[in-house]
């Protein structure tokens, strides 16, 4: 990690190739929870890795770290995308997310997640933190304890008071 940070591009090359299952899998599982999205997988990886690449300020520390850091990318990708199409367009298409975490019921709309996510920054990043990596990252509670450097406790504590929230908030 430190040797691509450095500006190693082989050492950025075998790191990429060490994660290159995963990022796919977080990918993949974002896009295929969207509706209406012209991004692929690969576009997706490409951009947060050119992005992720950007960082010269952070000490990555982990490969869990970066695959947060990387989900948080995508995750940016994909509203800065969604924004996009949204103001090309008088008809606007709703992009949404499906996810398979806990034990959500339908689709959530990607800019509302967003806004509501900044919402929650303003209260508790950490909480924030949380929702981003299990809904962009499809992180378990380990790697994200691992990622806060806080217990698996604490973190599915958090976990499921703000999976309250976010329900409560997303009611029609």
């Amino acid at each position: 990690m430190a040797g691509w940070q450095a500006g190693d591009r082989e050492a950025g090359n075998r790191l990429l190739s060490d994660l290159e299952r995963e990022l796919n899998l977080i990918a993949a599982a974002k896009l295929a929870g969207e509706k209406n999205s012209s991004l692929s997988t690969g576009d997706l990886i490409n951009e947060a890795v050119i992005r992720l690449s950007k960082l010269t300020k952070i000490d990555l520390q982990s490969k869990a770290h970066i695959l947060a850091l990387a989900s948080r990318i995508m995750r940016q990708v994909l509203v800065d995308h969604a924004r996009k199409r949204k103001s090309g367009k008088r008809d606007h298409a709703k992009v949404t997310l499906l996810t398979n975490v806990g034990v959500w019921d339908r689709p959530i709309e990607l800019l509302t997640l967003d806004w509501l996510l900044d919402e929650l920054k303003d209260m508790d990043q950490a909480r924030a933190d949380i929702v981003e990596m299990r809904f962009f990252g499809g992180m378990s509670i380990a790697d994200i304890a691992l990622v806060l450097d806080l217990s698996e406790a604490t973190v599915k504590r958090r976990w499921v008071s703000t999976r309250a929230w976010l329900h409560d908030r997303l009611k029609d």
